[in-house]
């Protein structure tokens, strides 16, 4: 079962970022951003950091939910360290 993540990044993000990296939706709540999409797994989510990292972005805080066909699961926030 895919996470869902979103990644708190600063700043806001513009549209040649946004096209960068399709599979995240992002939405600005100033001075920051979130992009939210899944992952399958750890290598999955260093992959989108490092993506993130690729151009220019540091992700403050990670917040991760599990969802399944019943319920939601409540979502669980870790800063990133450094951040």
């Amino acid at each position: 079962m895919a996470e869902i993540y979103e990644f708190r990044v600063a700043g806001l993000i513009g549209p040649v970022v946004r096209a960068a990296m399709p599979e995240l939706s992002a939405d600005a709540w100033s001075p920051h951003s979130v992009l939210t999409g899944t992952a399958d797994g750890p290598d999955d989510v260093d992959g989108l950091l490092r993506r993130l990292t690729d151009h220019g972005l540091v992700a403050s805080h990670i917040r991760i939910s599990n969802q399944t066909r019943w319920r939601a699961t409540g979502p669980t926030e870790c800063p990133v360290a450094g951040g």
